[in-house]
């Protein structure tokens, strides 16, 4: 009787033991959690905002939710125009505003301000499917990096979700130039969408703006090493002795006509 009653003692004590470990660790995930928002309420609803992008855009793509295509297109611009404003917002809270060029210059530098100058750009445009696609790929990139910080914080160990989140950062640059090719391929999308109606006569002007100012970022090079890649390609297959001298020659004059309206 005294060894079954020290048996049972024991293993109520291991019990009591682990269920207060459990509530210890539920409270550090919960506390961690809860730190990792208050700290920083913007980021996080970016983070919400982008998971609303992420959803506009798979139901745009795939119509089987019974929701209204072009009203799906305008939220997903809507959303990303607000998600680059806060985020301007955020680059430019340590800087001094002022009505000067120096100011001004500072806010268009922003990679921020170009991608809310983008969404503005196609906000009342026809809906594409081209044109969701950066919006689409930067908001998938963000949610990422945020969700690895909320798994850090919580000690999340969901392993589907980790290696998810860690495919999307391996793959990071490959996103980042697939966003560049598809920014450049747009521009002669939005030349041809005048003829189709689509677009008005200014969108091509303005998005030219976007492409220059892409081309100068500071902080994303991509776009600059996209147009070397396709210039490269471009003249190593005309440089072929079997290439025709008609496309030889079209390829050297757009070559130059890009080259001329490139930013210096």
């Amino acid at each position: 009787m005294v060894l079954v009653e020290d048996v049972t003692n024991s293993a109520n004590g291991s019990t009591s033991q682990n269920s207060s470990n459990t509530q210890n660790t539920q409270q550090q995930t919960s506390s961690g959690l809860s730190n990792l928002i208050s700290n920083d309420k913007i980021s996080f609803f970016l983070f919400l905002i982008r998971l609303f992008n992420i959803a506009c855009v798979l139901g745009f793509l795939i119509p089987f939710f019974g929701y209204d295509q072009n009203t799906l297109y305008q939220k997903s611009i809507l959303a990303s125009a607000a998600t680059s404003a806060l985020k301007l917002h955020q680059r430019l809270q340590a800087e001094r505003f002022g009505l000067n060029r120096e100011y001004f210059s500072k806010v268009i530098s922003e990679d921020s301000f170009h991608y809310l100058l983008y969404s503005l750009i196609f906000l009342n445009v026809s809906p594409v499917t081209i044109v969701l696609v950066p919006i689409a790929s930067f908001a998938l990139l963000h949610v990422a990096t945020y969700t690895q910080k909320l798994m850090i914080a919580g000690t999340c160990s969901l392993g589907f979700l980790k290696k998810a989140v860690d495919l999307i950062t391996i793959k990071q640059k490959d996103i980042m130039r697939f966003v560049a090719i598809n920014e450049i391929l747009l521009a002669p999308t939005v030349v041809i969408m005048i003829f189709l109606g689509k677009c008005g006569l200014m969108v091509p002007f303005i998005y030219y703006r976007f492409i220059c100012m892409r081309y100068q970022s500071r902080r994303n090079p991509y776009s600059r090493e996209v147009f070397y890649q396709l210039r490269f390609v471009i003249n190593y297959y005309t440089n072929n002795p079997n290439c025709p001298q008609l496309v030889k020659n079209f390829s050297q004059n757009f070559i130059n006509f890009v080259n001329r309206l490139a930013p210096q």
